[in-house]
């Protein structure tokens, strides 16, 4: 097989990402004169001598078959504490493996949103992104620059989750429980477009009267289905059912405005707008974060303006 041909049928793994003694259900493969040779069978431990031994062999990288995609973020996610608490990790590595596996979480979310259980899996998720960032002020730089800049629902709600707790954090007044309440109703904001019509979710013009009164009841949706699970707080379904209201009261699905929107609703209206206009979509092209946040500060009107120049200081972070 050609090397170029490689990316059709196989994922690259930074050697990196495997951790010493785990349990490896999935095939791995490594390069050997150009090709690629099976390396390791499924069902298999890796120990700590594996990884020593292809490091002076000088081999960086392994592959996995993608159809095997699901299955290696599932092995991420189930190592990520060990990760995030590893004094010997690069930051920039913590990060990659904490946004793939809050993507993958979102993902399953998305395609089984009453399960009890992908919702606690969003509230371990949320942990350790809190954890992270609260580690030191590299982590959400790192976040930053990993950040997906291709609309997609998934990531969305995991920028959103990042930047909320980010926000919140500089802050200063929230405590680690607080925050973990804002990272679930951030990761969670938009749970209520999986029971919308995919041609809603997904169309690339502008949405009709009726589509447009259907995608607006998407918070009233996902309220109702966190609260379905009895897992979710009070707290965290703030900001699902909130992070489209606007200061002005223009906003929906209430039409709230002033402090009658809630901290965690304020919040949340600022990081889903952001996010919004700073990725690509079928139908604009991402603005640069320093354009974002003159269309913020354009549109101040919308937001809590102390919140939106905090939040504006975060992102310019340098």
């Amino acid at each position: 097989m050609s090397e170029d041909r490689y990316e059709l049928y196989y994922i690259p793994v930074s050697l990196s990402k495997f951790r010493p003694y785990s349990f490896v259900d999935f095939d791995l493969f490594m390069k050997v004169r150009n090709k690629l040779v099976l390396y390791r069978n499924k069902n298999l431990t890796i120990t700590a001598e594996d990884i020593e031994k292809l490091k002076v062999n000088k081999v960086e990288t392994l592959y996995i078959k993608k159809t095997d995609r699901k299955k290696y973020r599932e092995y991420v996610e189930k190592n990520l504490e060990t990760i995030i608490k590893d004094p010997n990790i690069d930051t920039n590595i913590k990060a990659n493996y904490l946004y793939e596996s809050a993507v993958n979480v979102v993902e399953d979310i998305f395609n089984h949103p009453r399960s009890g259980e992908t919702i606690k899996r969003s509230k371990k998720i949320v942990n350790h992104t809190v954890d992270f960032i609260l580690s030191g002020p590299d982590a959400f730089v790192n976040l930053l620059q990993i950040r997906a800049h291709d609309y997609y629902t998934f990531t969305h709600s995991v920028n959103v989750c990042t930047f909320a707790v980010a926000l919140a954090n500089k802050l200063g007044n929230f405590d680690e429980k607080t925050l973990r309440e804002l990272g679930v109703g951030g990761l969670l904001h938009d749970l209520g477009k999986a029971v919308i019509d995919p041609k809603i979710i997904n169309k690339p013009a502008k949405l009709d009267p009726a589509e447009w009164k259907e995608m607006k009841k998407h918070p009233e949706y996902g309220v109702q289905i966190a609260k379905e699970s009895k897992l979710v707080s009070e707290q965290s379904l703030l900001i699902i059912a909130q992070h489209h209201e606007k200061f002005d009261g223009t906003g929906y699905p209430e039409g709230l405005s002033g402090n009658g929107i809630s901290l965690f609703g304020r919040i949340g209206t600022i990081v889903d707008i952001f996010d919004a206009i700073t990725t690509n979509r079928s139908y604009s092209k991402a603005r640069p974060p320093i354009e974002a946040a003159k269309f913020l500060l354009e549109h101040k009107e919308w937001f809590d303006e102390k919140l939106l120049k905090d939040f504006i200081k975060l992102i310019t972070v340098k």
